[in-house]
């Protein structure tokens, strides 16, 4: 089920800014996606805080954010998932996979404006061990450019008071010149079963934009700063426990997500793929229809001994649709 922005609004005035919960993912949807496991053992149902989506004021001054037309697809950071999926795979993604995006998505809506730019938190998707922010800038003396870089020498993240890895890219620049960023933040050693109380900070942000003036791109360095802080609420997730088909004996364990892969392997063990080993982005999601969805960052536990390493799928999956996982040559059945 889609959720549009303008659902969450209803209680907004001027006297007493104030957001209700907005709707939730379709109980029947969440039913109908859990009947389907049915018979299929090495599928597990993850149940977790399902309250979808709220959203806490942060304590910097900030005003909601009335419309967050996002380029080509929806009004959220989903829209932008199924944009991105289209054009890595060259399919269309279907209408149970968009739903299971957008269950796994809230909205957020903070907006704080320094040194003449606006700075927008928009929506996240929430997995166990990775979440993803969309964040807008707008700039009030040009239109960001289509072309060139756009980064904020400032970027620090705390999740449940702890700093935390992952990184910030533009994404896309619509056409009214609105630059779109998203923020990978990894939750690794975060305990899955608590809200993610998150706080960002960024600042100096150097950009190419079009002036206002005369129309011709210019550099904006600026020393403005924006911070917000919010809470995330964990959704509804599901795993895939391939660990008893594995053909190497160095790994342990191999659990598939709609974020991602997550091995657990003996470092001191000679039977471990050397795409594990060394983080290789050479892991693919298969799906019913041939498509591949291949990961794209990883992050890992350690260097010795018994090692986590998490493998980020590009796009999150529905894991419905797999029919496979491909580690370089090896492929692993699902089902």
């Amino acid at each position: 089920m889609k959720m549009n922005l303008k659902d969450v609004f209803d209680c907004y005035s001027d006297e007493n800014i104030k957001l209700k919960d907005a709707p939730t993912s379709s109980d029947d949807r969440v039913s109908a996606l859990t009947n389907t496991k049915l018979g299929r053992e090495n599928i597990a149902v993850k149940k977790t805080f399902r309250r979808l989506p709220i959203v806490l004021v942060s304590v910097f001054a900030v005003v909601m954010l009335m419309g967050a037309g996002f380029v080509a697809a929806s009004d959220s950071i989903d829209g932008w998932f199924k944009t991105r999926w289209e054009e890595v795979t060259g399919e269309e993604m279907s209408d149970d996979h968009y739903e299971t995006i957008a269950s796994l998505s809230q909205y957020i809506g903070l907006s704080e404006t320094s040194d003449g730019v606006t700075v927008s938190i928009d929506s996240a998707t929430v997995g166990d061990d990775v979440a993803y922010v969309l964040i807008t800038a707008e700039c009030d003396s040009g239109k960001f450019t289509t072309t060139g870089t756009s980064t904020f020498g400032i970027w620090e993240v705390y999740v449940n008071s702890n700093r935390k890895g992952g990184g910030m890219g533009r994404i896309a620049v619509d056409e009214n010149g609105k630059a779109y960023y998203l923020d990978t933040i990894k939750l690794t050693n975060i305990d899955s079963d608590e809200p993610l109380e998150v706080s960002i900070h960024l600042g100096n942000l150097n950009a190419l934009i079009y002036s206002n003036e005369d129309g011709s791109p210019i550099w904006y360095s600026g020393d403005g700063e924006w911070s917000f802080e919010f809470t995330l609420e964990r959704t509804e997730t599901k795993t895939i426990d391939l660990t008893d088909k594995l053909p190497w004996t160095g790994v342990t364990k191999l659990t598939v997500t709609e974020f991602g892969v997550v091995a657990t392997y003996d470092s001191e063990s000679d039977d471990v793929p050397r795409i594990i080993r060394y983080n290789h982005m050479k892991i693919y999601a298969v799906m019913e229809d041939g498509t591949e969805m291949q990961v794209n960052s990883t992050s890992s536990s350690g260097y010795t001994g018994i090692i986590d390493s998490y493998y980020f799928w590009e796009v999150p999956i529905d894991l419905d649709e797999v029919v496979a996982i491909r580690i370089g040559d090896d492929v692993i059945e699902v089902g």
